[in-house]
């Protein structure tokens, strides 16, 4: 692949190299549900590889979370956590991406349903929106799950079972 390719897939993806970068560090809020929020931040953001279909990249975050007694979830808590984590999208508009390991077992990979993520995938969904766009998405914003995909042009994709892969570069051989 062509230096001036993977520039033009890359900034088709959404722009990993300018407006993404205002977010680095930022704290964003993830899911809020059962009387407890997640929050993250992206401490770093490192594209790996990349292929015809999309970009991976490394990403390093910090997590934390909040307690909200009664659902009193627009009021400000402390904070705690704030845990550095490892883990890797594929900004994808045709295969989005979210790769990550638990403990030392192996690489888990899994298909985004960007438009309508279901429980759990939630987090992941809004992170990915931050790292390949460069945006806050889910809870309390303007742009809902559904708009962003429309407006950053993505195909219907249905959500997949995990599946286990040898390392996170594994995915640009698909």
């Amino acid at each position: 692949m062509t230096l001036a390719y993977t520039v033009a897939l890359i900034t088709c993806i959404g722009g990993l190299t300018s407006s993404g970068a205002a977010l680095s560090a930022e704290l964003m809020q993830g899911r809020c549900r059962m009387d407890y929020c997640a929050w993250f931040s992206i401490e770093s953001r490192d594209i790996v590889g990349s292929n015809a279909n999309g970009a991976l990249v490394k990403v390093i975050s910090r997590e934390w979370t909040s307690h909200h007694p009664n659902g009193s979830y627009d009021k400000r808590r402390p904070k705690t956590g704030g845990e550095a984590s490892t883990g890797y999208y594929f900004c994808s508009k045709t295969k989005p991406l979210a790769i990550w390991q638990d403990d030392a077992g192996p690489w888990k990979v899994a298909v985004l349903n960007l438009a309508s993520p279901s429980g759990a995938e939630e987090n992941a969904v809004i992170e990915y929106f931050a790292v390949c766009h460069g945006v806050q998405s889910g809870h309390d914003t303007s742009d809902t799950f559904d708009a962003l995909t429309k407006r950053f042009g993505y195909a219907p994709v249905e959500a997949a079972d995990l599946r286990d892969v040898a390392g996170p570069e594994d995915v640009l051989k698909d």
